[in-house]
């Protein structure tokens, strides 16, 4: 009877043995498993905060587009020209160069600037006209302003050279450099007085009307001035 007591205490204690192995193991798995889904939830952020920063990188603001702003900004200072105070003009006379310093002059009449040697002066003589002068000679500039393309200036330098003289004639430009290049040129004489209507084409158009004494006619050094007009406003 106390073999049979000692084998049923046996049995429940060994019973009792593999009840407790059990729940380690269970209790064992699945504290196991939390460390792996909590690994995996680091895991996937941590993939996901590469991607998050990417389309972040992407999309921010480039600055592919600032070097064209600034190339438009750099276009606009190329337009508007700035010129300096004084400048060396040279000019040919019977094969002899000649060299003085010319001084900025503008017209805010016609919206233009040029050099002028010294001793001459720049006049705004009506809306569409100035004179540049020096003692008694004087050049009447006249620009042409696109809309008036259609006007037979040929035509006119001829009639105005033609009212000074009956014997007006024309100079022929072939040949030659610079405003003359083309132009249409009428020369005409008083008794003491020199007189060149020109149209010039080239560069910047413009109608020319040249007083000298007849006894000074020196164009060259006019012509060398009259090479440097540039427009520093829209024509109206």
């Amino acid at each position: 009877m106390k073999n049979i007591w000692t084998t049923l205490a046996l049995f429940v204690l060994g019973l009792s043995l593999i009840s407790g192995c059990g729940t380690t193991e269970n209790t064992e798995q699945v504290n196991g498993s939390q460390p792996s889904e909590s690994q995996n939830d680091n895991e996937t952020t941590s993939d996901s905060k590469p991607v998050e920063e990417t389309k972040n990188e992407d999309d921010q603001p480039t600055n592919d587009n600032k070097p064209a702003e600034d190339s438009k900004n750099g276009n606009n200072q190329d337009e508007q020209v700035i010129r300096l105070l004084e400048k060396r003009l040279s000019y040919t006379i019977d094969g002899k160069t000649h060299e003085e310093t010319a001084f900025l002059k503008n017209s805010d009449n016609q919206g233009f600037s040029m050099y002028a040697f010294e001793g001459w002066e720049l006049d705004g003589e009506e809306p569409n006209s100035d004179v540049l002068l020096k003692d008694d000679s004087f050049v009447r500039i006249r620009l042409i302003n696109p809309e008036g393309a259609e006007n037979d200036y040929a035509k006119s330098v001829e009639e105005q050279a033609k009212a000074v003289s009956s014997e007006a004639h024309r100079n022929e430009t072939a040949g030659l450099n610079g405003i003359l290049k083309d132009a249409v040129w009428w020369k005409a004489y008083t008794e003491d007085t020199a007189v060149n209507v020109l149209w010039i084409k080239e560069k910047t158009p413009m109608l020319l009307t040249i007083h000298t004494p007849r006894d000074q006619e020196v164009l060259e050094p006019i012509f060398a001035m009259l090479e440097t007009i540039e427009r520093t406003t829209t024509s109206k």
